[in-house]
């Protein structure tokens, strides 16, 4: 996981990352427990995965992400957690199943332990995959980022929306 984003976020996204033994990683990973959720091919490789981390302790949005959102409300609660670090590393040959399994994971992992809403932090195309995915991300704000735009938004959790994401990837839910 740690070396997909180190390809996807260093190398073709050109993202400003600190990048060691062909591994990304940072001070959330080290020192701050996340939760990670990873879907994998059947050969065992990286498909997809992302980052969560409870809002009641340090969070990219809260540390990193203020400065571009300097109006926002700090947005935090034991039933709230902040996604980060989507990465897909998709192969023409894969399903597109596999950013439903990983949103369907994030769906039962949520529910079964009472977080009721997810943030994050998002660029505008990310939206049109999130909305394919069958999530409808509330915008709290918005703002810009290497000349591009970004957006913080919450998505509610429920077993509606974890059933409507498993229906439109074709998974049993």
């Amino acid at each position: 996981m740690v070396r997909a984003r180190a390809d996807v976020f260093h190398t073709r996204m050109n993202w400003d990352v600190k990048v060691e033994h062909e591994r990304e990683e940072d001070e959330y990973d080290r020192e701050y427990n996340p939760l990670y959720i990873v879907v994998e091919r059947p050969d065992g490789s990286h498909a997809t995965s992302i980052r969560l981390l409870p809002t009641t302790g340090p969070t990219m949005l809260r540390n990193v992400f203020h400065r571009f959102f300097p109006d926002c409300p700090d947005i935090y609660g034991s039933n709230i957690w902040e996604v980060t670090r989507y990465c897909a590393t998709y192969r023409k040959e894969d399903p597109a199943a596999y950013t439903g399994e990983l949103f369907v994971k994030l769906s039962e992992i949520c529910l079964d332990g009472g977080i009721d809403v997810v943030t994050g932090v998002f660029f505008k195309p990310m939206y049109r995959i999130l909305m394919r995915s069958g999530w409808d991300p509330v915008p709290v704000t918005t703002s810009v980022w290497d000349d591009k735009p970004i957006v913080l938004g919450t998505f509610e959790m429920s077993e509606a929306r974890m059933r409507d994401i498993a229906h439109r990837y074709a998974l049993a839910s």
